[in-house]
């Protein structure tokens, strides 16, 4: 396991000159219909996805639910904050917190518990 993470920090410290370049597209951008959204790149998505994913429990959906921006997040699902890496890679999601859901990271407002971001392990095509 202590090699899994030597791997996974030494993969965030090289995507960090990669995703420095990008710092201008994670800022949250605001739709009336659903509440602010978090854009990411596909390497800051990929940094999140496999970041949460190997530190995160992976919660089931509650009854009903089902994840997607705008959503809001049951009472009954954890929130976390994001690591301190994490922030560091990607500066516009520093307000929000993040759960896993169904294999999926939800990025969330931790005020209204409304997703943000959806982050899957394979990127579909809105994401791209």
């Amino acid at each position: 396991m202590n090699a899994r993470r030597a791997i996974t920090h030494a993969l965030i410290g090289a995507l960090a000159l990669t995703l420095s370049a990008a710092a201008g597209a994670q800022t949250p951008s605001q739709d009336s219909a659903s509440g602010p959204v978090l854009e990411l790149t596909p390497a800051q998505r990929l940094t999140v996805y496999q970041s949460i994913s190997q530190t995160h429990k992976n919660n089931a959906a509650p009854t009903g639910f089902r994840v997607s921006v705008g959503a809001h997040i049951p009472d009954t699902i954890e929130l976390k904050p994001l690591s301190d890496t994490l922030v560091q890679m990607v500066p516009g999601a520093k307000k929000y917190s993040v759960a896993m859901i169904e294999k999926q990271v939800v990025l969330v407002d931790p005020q209204t518990r409304q997703v943000v971001a959806v982050v899957t392990q394979e990127p579909t095509e809105t994401q791209r």
